[in-house]
C-alpha cells in the first residue's frame, strides 16, 4: 500500500514541486498514483492523447522521438525527479514522443485536470514548468539539427 507520506517525499524531489507548501504537496500527492513499469516497457506512446504527468522517482526511462527523416532518435535518459508528460497535457493534444523504461520504472501518475489545477493555482510552479519545457526545447533543437 502506498504511504501518503512516501508520495510526498517523492514529490520533493521534483524541482518543480520541492517548494510547495506541505499542505499542497499532500493533496497533490493525495490525488497522484503510484505506477510501476519493467525494463523496456513503453510508459507512454508518441501520438496517443495526454491524459497525464508522471512524475519519476526511481529508475531510469528513454525518450524516443519518431523523426519521418531521421526514424526513433533517442532524445535524452531521465531518472528520479524528473516529469514527462506535461507537454500534451497543457496543449491537450497527442504524446510527443515515446517515453520506454530503462530500467525498473517507479513514478507518480497525475492526472492532466490535477496537473492544469495546480498549474492554475501555484503560479511558481507554473513558471517553473515553462523553464523546464524551454530547456527541453533548445535541448531537442541541438539533438535533431545537423551542425553547419
Amino acid at each position: 500500500m502506498e504511504s501518503l507520506e512516501r508520495k510526498v517525499d517523492s514529490l520533493r524531489i521534483i524541482p518543480a514541486f520541492a517548494e510547495l507548501p506541505l499542505a499542497r504537496l499532500r493533496v497533490v500527492a493525495q490525488a497522484a498514483d503510484e505506477v510501476h513499469f519493467g525494463a523496456e516497457e513503453v510508459i507512454v506512446r508518441q501520438g496517443d492523447p495526454g491524459d497525464a504527468v508522471y512524475a519519476l522517482t526511481k529508475g531510469e526511462a528513454e525518450v524516443w522521438l519518431m523523426d519521418p527523416h531521421k526514424g526513433s532518435v533517442l532524445l535524452r535518459t531521465i531518472g528520479p525527479g524528473h516529469l514527462f508528460g506535461e507537454t500534451a497535457v497543457l496543449y491537450q493534444g497527442l504524446r510527443s514522443a515515446t517515453i520506454k523504461a530503462k530500467t525498473a520504472v517507479t513514478a507518480l501518475k497525475l492526472s492532466g485536470n490535477e496537473f492544469l489545477e495546480l498549474l492554475r493555482s501555484t503560479p511558481g510552479v507554473a513558471l517553473q514548468i515553462a523553464v523546464i519545457l524551454a530547456q527541453r526545447l533548445a535541448s531537442d533543437r541541438r539533438t535533431l539539427t545537423p551542425p553547419s
